[in-house]
């Protein structure tokens, strides 16, 4: 018999993210709601002379405990705890039997 990949416990999914996806005209959708994700924020060294270091992180969305749970495109706007930032890659991880386990989508 086949295991089947645990999903993400919700006790590891304690953040809301508000997702606006980009429409073909330029601007971007209502928000909408993914109650139950996981943020790991990190801080990266900036090539901008501006500014030392860019703010971003992963996301982990899991295709069963977070509700409302959607495969976010690739630069759809996100809003974590009061920041907002553009998601720059998305990797779905599928389970054995290729469903969607859960996503992860880049940030920054």
């Amino acid at each position: 018999m086949r295991k089947m990949f645990r999903p993400i416990s919700k006790r590891d999914l304690k953040d809301t993210m508000t997702v606006c996806t980009p429409k073909l005209d330029g601007t971007y959708s209502e928000p909408v709601a993914i109650i139950g994700v996981q943020f790991q924020q990190t801080d990266k060294v900036s090539d901008d002379k501006h500014r030392s270091s860019v703010s971003g992180g992963i996301v982990f969305v899991d295709a069963v405990n977070s509700k409302g749970a959607f495969s976010v495109p690739v630069g759809s706007r996100v809003c974590i705890g009061g920041h907002s930032y553009l998601v720059r890659e998305v990797v779905t991880i599928g389970d054995l039997f290729s469903r969607v386990h859960h996503w992860e989508l880049e940030v920054g």
